[in-house]
């Protein structure tokens, strides 16, 4: 990563407890800090490895980048002032945080789930995963699988979710010749990517923009506002030709109602990243489904995952005027 020193006004000491059991890339580099301090100057970070070494630091620390905090820590924490984690969700801290001290979250994470997105549409419209599925039980389905190709250039993706994420499915998208519907709160100004034909809409204009979606993709924040905003109800406004893919989160899809409708083939089918229950229950009616492809929440992995997280890190930095 190419970095530029940025000068600050005293050493200011940054505890790292950036450690994951299952996913390497989730676990914080010498080599990733390294490329923080250089790019700040005067900044010192000590890398923890476990919750003890972690905790006996934040006496010192001003600012922590963490997968995790826990409310009693900031008794042990007098000089902090800023917690900074990797992940998009909002609701990643259940803290109060006393006054003076920040919280952020991270949004590099687009380019990466943008491209698990597109794999998954084309997987479905150029019959990778259906071929998967058909060889199982016949060596040579040619006629079997030929009956379910479809383009994906000119079918209608909807992005339900038109933030950072949703965004940046839009522009991996657009080369590949969809026409997009965006859905967000309030509509706002389009993409400069936007084309004829393409729109972006408040979310009042959801069911009307459902009934003529070909691919539905989930990217909302968890919250009461998203709660099983994908019902029943909205499910069956969906042509029976549609996919849905969820890379948000998962309050925000009815799973039991999406079961039924892939089980009666009143849609085509699902990919999915995120329940409401992690992991996905043994029991749960999606696991019987055909047509539904089941990922482990890791839809944002990537080997540059951290490398792209000190990027953003290093231009929070620079862009806060109080360090």
């Amino acid at each position: 990563m190419k970095t530029i020193p940025f000068p600050i006004r005293s050493r200011m000491k940054i505890s790292a407890w950036l450690t994951h059991p299952d996913i390497p890339c989730f676990n914080l580099s010498r080599e990733h800090a390294d490329s923080i301090e250089a790019a700040l100057e005067g900044v010192c970070i000590k890398i923890c490895r476990d919750r003890d070494e972690f905790t006996a630091s934040l006496n010192e620390s001003e600012i922590v980048l963490v997968w995790t905090f826990l409310q009693e820590w900031f008794a042990q924490a007098p000089k902090l002032r800023w917690i900074v984690t990797p992940a998009a969700g909002r609701d990643y801290f259940q803290v109060e945080t006393p006054e003076g001290i920040a919280v952020d979250y991270c949004s590099f994470h687009g380019e990466i789930i943008a491209e698990t997105v597109i794999g998954m549409l084309l997987a479905h419209c150029r019959g990778l995963r259906e071929a998967d599925l058909l060889t199982r039980t016949n060596p040579w389905p040619r006629r079997e699988l030929a009956a379910k190709l479809v383009p994906l250039r000119g079918s209608r993706l909807t992005i339900l979710g038109f933030g950072n994420i949703g965004a940046w499915i839009a522009k991996l998208a657009k080369p590949f010749g969809v026409r997009i519907t965006g859905i967000r709160r309030q509509p706002g100004p389009s993409p400069e990517f936007f084309e004829d034909g393409d729109k972006l809409l408040g979310i009042e204009s959801l069911d009307e923009a459902l009934a003529s979606t070909d691919h539905l993709v989930l990217a909302l924040p968890s919250g009461k506002e998203t709660d099983q905003l994908m019902d029943e109800r909205r499910l069956g406004l969906l042509p029976g030709n549609a996919t849905i893919s969820n890379i948000g989160r998962g309050n925000s899809l009815d799973e039991a109602a999406l079961a039924a409708a892939l089980h009666e083939g009143r849609l085509a089918a699902a990919w999915l990243d995120v329940f409401h229950n992690e992991p996905l229950e043994e029991d749960s009616p999606l696991r019987s489904c055909r047509n539904a492809f089941i990922l482990p929440h890791c839809s944002a992995v990537s080997p540059n995952y951290l490398e792209l997280f000190c990027d953003e890190f290093i231009h929070k930095f620079r862009a806060r005027g109080d360090l």
